[in-house]
């Protein structure tokens, strides 16, 4: 109770102090032409008499008005509103005890004349300008600290929202590349830019949509265009090399260590990194690999994140562990360069291996009918990974209007583990059914050979666009798994043991081939043709031998246990449609979409089935305002790997068929989605939903006997699905103190049939998440943060012969960072995970205590030492529960636990302040 009470008064202190009265100015800027037209995004800039520093300023909303709250009373201000294209308004204004609120009415501002003559002050710029397509912030009009990076800039701008992951999005749209004067930055990572550039060399931020990415997709909406930020650099930085090395140990023999470096000179950048260590962390974070190690120039096709530390980008892992005991390194290289014809050139290398000890438990509780099956399995895994990536980008602007982009990729991944477990299984009354212990011993590839090409071309006449591309790959993936077991039934009473060797040569072919054209036919009405191809080429070929007793070589075949077969065919959609615009902020664009697809599915035994499947359908696109709607229908062939028809009897409790028979399945699509900022108030909001229909989708059909399940995919129609949520904050702003709150909620529903022992039963599965978060920060000497959630599980069915199931997680994190005194930075987490899933053994209290001091060194704190100490109270494991079909799958994995590291770090920021300077640590 003392703890409430003395949260609540913390609470309401906060909330008085952005609830105490000041003064404030008003007004409504016109257009003076026509005094019709409203001038909306216009910039709105306070300074007090006598001072150039920036007080606070205002966006107008899309009337024009604008209002500045939190004035002090009893002082002059200079007010200074600037509009494109408008000339710039100045006037003095006094905010009195008599008078708090100023109304200065209608403000008419004038077109901007082309004045030779005109003296542009410096010292009011304004911190925004809005013009027809771009968003542009003045850096100086933003105060950071002397060792601020960009990110710390970019956190201060109105609209702009910075995750814990590092990813950017400004007024609700993801950022997807950044650019320095106007070239991509190291692949345009957010990381290596926001998290190295000092802050202080920034002139300007300008912020315009992805046009690449609107070419290569022109039917996204408005609301889903990514941004490009571009930072302008001052004058005189036009080259230099920033980084950071680190090192570090602590307890236990742990250790650190690593270096990234990126060196520019104009047009040409080079970044190199290498790290290693055995704290289940990333070398570096997300930021550092995409800014300083130029993985955003190059390209990311694919990117993998997890709470847990871990990311990949293209494939590479850059260590870390979600789960178990992990040793990584790497390193590699970035080049990228713009040549004088204007092409950028971008290529790089980069090779990660990482060894992994996972101990794992798993619990899987079944219903079925008055009684149930209990799975338990104890499993200790032993993994070495190793990745190779080479990779390369080539974008010619051939001319305004043309574009080429080409990008080669090659990712080499071998993996070799071996798995021992312990499985049983009991039943309601706690009988033991049976019991399993298993050795898997795997070397797999999974190797990729990509080329991607796109040609986008834009026409004179406004509208007219065309654009034509392909993605074609490659996947050969061979595994080789020595299987070895011994089960025991005790209902009947038998025991059984596998030795045996499945070689498996996985083979994909995929050749995506596409085209998309757009023809305005009236100011209101514009035609579009969109079409699409997949060819098919794909083989899974399965040989399983037994030991051979005489010779102890694998060298016997079994026929029932191998098998092959090919895939191949192609699939195409076309898309015709007219996009209408009703109003100025309402457009309708309804669509027909064919879909044809045809395979051919050849077998090893002589079995040769043919498919083809069409359909057309209507297709449909609203936007209003803020509000949009989409509905789309498509093919989807099943994975070869279903097809196979032979067991994977790899475990000979879970015994997984295929079936030749399986054909495509036939799904639509409906999503919704609304974002609105508000830079008036400074309140986000957004609302999304996404819906899946299937027919013909795949699932299992499962026969239990004796505690051995058996598997057999089929296809099925009545699976639909909904995922969507709701999300606000509000940003609460006063002198140099900074108030974030936000609520919102998630919710996901998955309606699918389940059949387990012939019985047929719909199960209706959703999960529902309401979660909020407050952010203080009191002018970066403290940040508190704190986030609280809460996931609900429920699973129905209509068939008694499963019961209900349900269980419940809350989630709450806060975090404290204070910077005081000026050279230390005091920063700690707590995260604490409750479950109500009652099991011996599994932690359902999880309470993760971080905490860290930093001391910092040198000029612009280069220098740091750091101690840090993870899992102070040793209680941290990792745990996982679903609701899947009829069954509660819960899972717990070992982790590193609680130990101490003392970590030195340099940053790097040598950046030359004279033009033709030579301060750098490489020349080209």
């Amino acid at each position: 109770m003392k703890k409430l009470i003395l949260s609540l008064a913390f609470s309401l202190s906060i909330f008085n102090l952005f609830a105490q009265k000041n003064g404030s100015i008003t007004g409504i800027l016109v257009d003076s032409a026509n005094h019709k037209s409203t001038l909306n995004y216009s910039t709105v800039s306070v300074y007090k008499v006598g001072d150039s520093v920036l007080s606070t300023y205002r966006l107008s909303d899309d009337k024009g008005l604008f209002k500045i709250n939190n004035l002090q009373i009893g002082v002059n201000y200079r007010l200074i509103v600037t509009a494109w294209q408008y000339g710039t308004y100045r006037k003095e204004v006094s905010v009195t005890a008599e008078k708090p609120a100023v109304d200065l009415g209608t403000i008419y501002l004038s077109t901007k004349s082309n004045d030779l003559n005109e003296v542009v002050i410096t010292g009011e710029r304004p911190p925004v300008i809005v013009r027809k397509d771009t968003i542009e912030f003045n850096a100086e009009s933003f105060k950071t600290l002397p060792s601020a990076v960009v990110e710390d800039l970019l956190k201060k701008l109105p609209g702009v929202q910075i995750a814990a992951d590092g990813s950017i999005q400004v007024n609700g749209k993801n950022v997807s590349k950044i650019l320095v004067d106007g070239k991509e930055f190291f692949g345009g990572d957010q990381q290596i830019a926001t998290k190295n550039l000092p802050a202080n060399i920034i002139d300007k931020i300008q912020v315009v949509d992805d046009k690449q990415a609107k070419r290569r997709d022109p039917d996204m909406l408005a609301s889903e265009i990514p941004q490009v930020i571009n930072l302008k650099l001052k004058k005189a930085i036009k080259k230099g090399a920033f980084g950071k090395l680190y090192a570090g140990g602590g307890i236990k023999n742990l250790y650190q260590a690593g270096g990234i470096m990126s060196f520019f000179r104009d047009t040409t950048q080079v970044s190199i990194l290498a790290y290693a260590n055995n704290i289940n962390q990333p070398g570096f974070n997300p930021n550092d690999v995409q800014r300083i190690g130029g993985f955003s120039r190059s390209g990311v096709n694919s990117m993998m994140m997890s709470s847990g530390g871990y990311f990949e980008f293209n494939g590479i892992n850059f260590g870390g562990s979600y789960s178990g005991i992990q040793t990584s390194s790497g390193g590699g290289f970035n080049f990228n360069t713009l040549t004088k014809r204007g092409i950028k050139i971008n290529t790089q290398y980069f090779f990660g291996k990482s060894d992994n000890l996972l101990e794992r438990l798993t619990n899987t509780n079944q219903t079925l009918g008055t009684d149930r099956q209990i799975t338990n399995a104890d499993e200790n895994t032993s993994s070495m990974a190793l990745k190779h990536n080479i990779g390369a980008k080539l974008d010619w602007q051939i001319d305004s209007l043309t574009q080429l982009t080409i990008e080669p990729a090659v990712v080499l991944n071998s993996n070799n583990s071996i798995s021992t477990s312990f499985t049983y299984n009991t039943n309601a009354s706690g009988q033991l059914i049976n019991t399993l212990q298993n050795l898997n011993d795997r070397n797999a590839s999974t190797n990729k050979y990509q080329l991607i090409a796109d040609l986008s071309k834009d026409f004179k006449k406004a509208g007219r666009a065309f654009n034509i591309g392909f993605d074609v790959s490659t996947t050969p993936n061979p595994s080789l798994n020595y299987n070895r077991s011994n089960s025991v039934l005790f209902l009947t009473p038998s025991t059984s043991e596998i030795d045996q060797l499945r070689n498996n040569q996985i083979d994909n072919f995929r050749s995506y081939l596409y085209a998309n054209y757009t023809e305005p036919i009236s100011k209101k009405l514009n035609f579009k043709a969109d079409i699409n191809g997949n060819i098919i080429n794909n083989e899974n070929a399965l040989n399983t031998f037994f030991r051979n007793p005489s010779n102890q070589l694998y060298d016997i075949l079994v026929p029932s246990l191998s098998q092959s077969v090919k895939q191949a065919g192609f699939k195409t959609n076309a898309n015709l449609s007219l996009r209408y615009k009703i109003t100025k902020d309402l457009f309708i664009q309804p669509g027909l979409v064919y879909n044809y697809i045809s395979l051919n599915n050849r077998f090893s035994n002589g079995a040769d089935i043919n498919q083809q499947y069409n359909f057309a359908w209507p297709t449909f696109q609203l936007k209003y305002k803020i509000f949009s709607l989409t509905y789309s229908a498509r093919f989807t062939e099943p994975n070869v790997s279903y097809l196979q028809p032979v067991a994977d009897n790899t475990n000979a409790f879970y015994i997984r068929n295929g079936n030749p028979n399986l054909v495509p399945a036939r799904m639509q699509s409906l999503s919704i989605n609304m974002y609105k900022y508000d830079p008036k108030s400074l309140i986000n909001y957004n609302l999304y939903g996404y819906g899946n229909f299937t027919k013909n989708g795949i699932i299992n059909r499962i026969n239990i006997k004796d505690g051995v399940q058996t598997v057999n995919p089929i296809n099925a129609s009545g699976i639909f699905s909904f995922n969507g949520g709701a999300n606000i904050s509000k940003d609460f702003k006063k002198d140099k103190t900074n108030l974030k709150l936000g609520v919102g909620f998630w919710a996901n529903f998955n309606h699918s049939p389940v059949i387990v022992n012939n019985i047929n039963s719909d199960a209706n599965v959703f999960y529902v998440g309401p979660n909020g978060s407050a952010r203080l920060n009191l002018n970066d000497v403290v940040e508190i943060n704190q986030s609280y959630s809460i996931n609900l599980n429920r699973s129905r069915y209509e068939d008694s012969f499963y019961r209900n199931l349900s269980y419940n997680t809350q989630q709450s994190s806060t975090e404290l960072i204070v910077r005081y005194p000026k050279k230390l930075v005091f920063e700690t987490n707590y995260a604490l995970s409750v479950n109500t899933q009652q099991l011996d053994g599994y932690n359902n209290n999880i309470k993760l205590w971080n905490a860290a001091l930093t001391y910092l060194f040198m000029k612009n704190d280069r220098l740091q030492l750091k101690l840090s100490v993870n899992d102070i109270l040793q209680s941290n494991v990792k745990r996982a529960i679903e609701i899947t079909g009829n069954s509660v799958v819960d899972s717990q994995s070992n982790n590193l636990g609680r130990y101490g590291m003392l970590t030195v770090t340099y940053n790097i920021q040598n950046f030359g302040q004279k033009v033709g300077g030579r301060q750098t640590f490489f020349s080209f």
